[in-house]
């Protein structure tokens, strides 16, 4: 098999090796290959911006020391950097420069602060609730499992830089959650079999696809055990000829779920269990959650991922001064427990449920900055109906925009106009679910300053159907109807301007729009194209300058 250019790389020098290398780098003048071996260690620069460096901290389940978050927080100020919260509950450190990118780097590992195997081809930050083992919904605490299973690869040679390619793993042992995990390529989710509670095995989630049931129940006990069979199976039969095709998902699209499981035999020394009953249901997010001591945790929300240091080192210290415990959530938000009186340290406007990418201000990939272009959204719709957004500034899909009720991905377009900037629109992910499935694409470019009026037709259509949830209004209402029709849908409602529903079969709907005297109709228009396109610019054409 004719291996890629990285895992060439690999064969010439194994990543863990690398960092005899590290203190006689130029960072001024860095290739490709050398950018490769950086990110094992954490350290993330581009040849698009190489001025630039960013590190991220491995924060395993979110839990983070409070006096690490005040080494943080001094060294950020110290430095003038930026901090984010990831969509894998860690922390990044923006704004580094070839002159002080090694002294944070070294002084983070000083403190203890690991930032091994963050990035590329390795078992990333393992995530969980952050309110694991506090709420009374946590059945099977999962962080000392977390600590187990990452002992297993932490900056051991075997395993830093060897897998085809990144492997993302989540571990939920809780009845009820905010969150979705299903989009992970490893994924553990509470399960019950024989009245004892465990996990269940769910394999080949990513950016765009759901993870799929693997048929297989594990107790606690032998949860490390079973992912690293898992991950052995991974790192022997992984696809290596095209980065583009080495995710386990690809693997188990070739292969099937039934002969991966085979694979996990190799490596593992036990019976493989038939699943379990599947025992995790979804919560709304709130502000305060009631803990199983009486006390409760606030979500402290983040600016879409972007933390300012000011609210951070308020948070710190209030947490020594009151003997609290800080968190980070894989919603992007800090978590700080342990608090008696539900009296707000700190508060940032905006909405709980939109997870979001770096933007453009820290990616140079992103073709939005999405922390200020959220002002296009109807966030008080978004937060009064704990609609999930996800929301990405390229296809890459770092702010899981197709594991959300509603997904959106920056774009650039002069299909209306001038080059304006716009969005593709996914719709309708099941996230919380057994049966995941990931969001359907219904608009490829929506401008925009037409974004919000759009997605306020499609909350008022969840609205008006009475379901619980906008995941529930998905399920039951929209996976009724192809995504072509959705398109025409939402674009009719914006055209005719009349409170139509979705209450029918497809075809009796299109003839109640055909109807009505201003909608455009077209002869053999298969799929509504010609519509479609014809909405579109009658919607949101810009006059020419």
């Amino acid at each position: 098999m004719k291996l890629n250019k990285i895992e060439r790389l690999k064969a010439q020098l194994a990543p863990y090796d690398f960092r005899e290398r590290l203190s006689q780098l130029d960072l001024h003048v860095l290739d490709d290959a050398t950018r490769f071996y950086l990110k094992n260690y954490g350290i993330y620069n581009i040849k698009l911006r190489p001025e630039l460096f960013m590190i991220r901290l491995r924060i395993p389940a979110g839990r983070i020391d409070v006096q690490k978050l005040r080494f943080i927080t001094t060294l950020a100020r110290q430095h003038a950097l930026e901090v984010i919260v990831t969509v894998r509950a860690q922390l990044e450190l923006h704004g580094l420069t070839a002159e002080n990118v090694l002294q944070v780097w070294q002084a983070l590992h000083d403190a203890g602060i690991t930032t091994l195997q963050t990035l590329t081809d390795n078992l990333r930050n393992i995530v969980t609730d952050p309110l694991d083992g506090l709420s009374e919904a946590s059945v099977i605490e999962t962080e000392p499992i977390i600590m187990q299973m990452q002992r297993r690869f932490l900056d051991n040679p075997e395993w830093m830089g060897m897998l085809p390619r990144k492997c993302n793993t989540a571990l939920c042992g809780m009845q009820e959650t905010p969150h979705g995990f299903m989009h992970n390529d490893i994924c553990f989710m509470l399960a019950q079999k024989e009245g004892r509670y465990g996990f269940n095995l769910y394999l080949g989630g990513k950016n765009s696809e759901a993870a799929q049931d693997a048929d297989i129940f594990i107790l606690p006990e032998a949860m490390p055990e079973l992912f690293e069979a898992v991950a052995q199976a991974y790192k022997a039969y992984g696809l290596r000829a095209s980065r583009a095709k080495a995710r386990l998902w690809h693997l188990l699209q070739e292969i099937g779920m039934a002969a991966f499981r085979k694979k996990i035999a190799e490596f593992y020394p036990h019976a493989l269990q038939p699943k379990g009953d599947f025992s995790v249901i979804k919560r709304e997010v709130t502000e305060w959650t009631e803990l199983h001591d009486g006390s409760y945790a606030q979500c402290i929300r983040s600016r879409f991922s972007a933390v300012d240091i000011d609210m951070l080192e308020t948070a710190v210290t209030h947490a020594e001064h009151e003997e609290l415990e800080i968190r980070l959530g894989i919603d992007q938000n800090l978590y700080l427990c342990g608090v008696r009186e539900r009296k707000a340290v700190t508060h940032v406007r905006g909405a709980c449920e939109i997870t979001a990418c770096a933007g453009g201000r820290y990616c140079a990939l992103s073709l939005w900055e999405v922390k200020s272009e959220t002002a296009y959204l109807p966030l008080d719709l978004i937060e009064k109906y704990h609609i999930r957004v996800g929301f990405s500034g390229c296809l890459k899909g770092c702010g899981h925009h197709m594991h959300a009720d509603i997904g959106l991905v920056g774009l650039r377009t002069n299909l209306f106009g001038p080059v304006q900037k716009a969005a593709r629109v996914f719709l309708g992910a099941l996230w919380s679910r057994e049966e995941a499935a990931p969001a359907r694409l219904l608009y490829y470019v929506v401008p925009l300053e037409h974004l919000d009026a759009l997605i306020r037709a499609i909350i008022d259509e969840f609205v008006a159907s009475g379901e619980s949830d906008f995941e529930s209004f998905s399920r039951n209402v929209l996976r009724r109807y192809r995504e072509p029709f959705l398109t025409l849908w939402f674009l009719a409602k914006l055209y005719v301007r009349e409170e139509i529903m979705l209450k029918g079969s497809e075809a009796s709907l299109y003839a109640k729009l055909c109807e009505h005297p201003d909608f455009p109709q077209h002869r053999d228009d298969a799929n509504y194209t010609k519509t479609i396109r014809m909405l579109m610019h009658a919607l949101w054409d810009r006059p020419s300058i």
